[in-house]
């Protein structure tokens, strides 16, 4: 945790039997904190003392297979972004309704996917979402040095593995998706070299409503320094304060 977060109260929820394992901090309206791939709860942790300042109770809990949480279906240390966002539905279910969710990476995409399949979240904040998989892919291949036969049928697999189309996970397909649409801010910094500013920047063109907040200077650790970084904090903690 960050210098000055103390631990929080233990929660918990469970999906299809699996537990998800959190901690909260605060009175008021719920803000849940959703980390990115590879992460645990403490990533976020920085908005736990500002937040619960201004009079929110603030979950933050461990995607499937991170952390203290259980794996789902697949083996320990294995989850999708399809998990993810069941788990994110049953936190939202067990201790919301949700006045925001604060997400990271791959967490943004998780909690966009919880959103269309219903999840109760008045509003989104979106820390250098991970928009689509297909550049991913095409990374993976030039990396490993095969080509566009063995590319689709590894996405054939991803398919089969999510139990839906890669593509219907992709945030601008979601955003095509809401009946209606949730207030959204993204915030992203064109340093980031794991998940490209274009990425926030198309969603915001698709997402009706959506808001775009671009850092500065944050560097090759883009990626993980916008997590620590005030101005885009600060550009949170108003968004979730509007209508309030």
């Amino acid at each position: 945790m960050p210098p000055g977060v103390a631990a929080g109260e233990p929660v918990e929820a469970f999906w299809d039997g699996h537990r998800i394992a959190g901690e909260a901090w605060g009175d008021g309206p719920s803000v849940f904190l959703v980390h990115g791939w590879g992460g645990c709860r403490a990533h976020l942790a920085v908005f736990v003392k500002p937040l619960v300042a201004q009079g929110y109770r603030v979950i933050a809990f461990d995607l499937p297979s991170h952390n203290e949480s259980d794996s789902g279906a697949l083996a320990a240390g294995r989850t999708t972004v399809v998990e993810c966002a069941e788990a994110l539905r049953a936190v939202v279910a067990a201790h919301g309704p949700a006045r925001a969710v604060v997400a990271h990476s791959l967490g943004a995409k998780a909690a966009a996917l919880a959103a269309v399949q219903g999840a109760a979240i008045d509003r989104m904040v979106f820390l250098a979402p991970m928009g689509d998989f297909a550049p991913y892919l095409d990374l993976f291949a030039e990396r490993h040095g095969f080509g566009p036969r063995i590319r689709a049928g590894l996405h054939r697999r991803l398919d089969r593995r999510l139990g839906t189309p890669l593509v219907n996970t992709d945030i601008c397909r979601i955003a095509g998706s809401l009946e209606d649409p949730l207030p959204l801010l993204l915030i992203h910094d064109p340093d980031d070299p794991d998940s490209p500013h274009e990425t926030s920047e198309r969603i915001a063109e698709v997402w009706p409503g959506a808001t775009l907040f671009t850092t500065r200077g944050l560097g090759r650790l883009a990626h993980y320094r916008i997590l620590r970084h005030r101005p885009a904090i600060d550009a949170g903690l108003r968004f979730i304060d509007q209508g309030h």
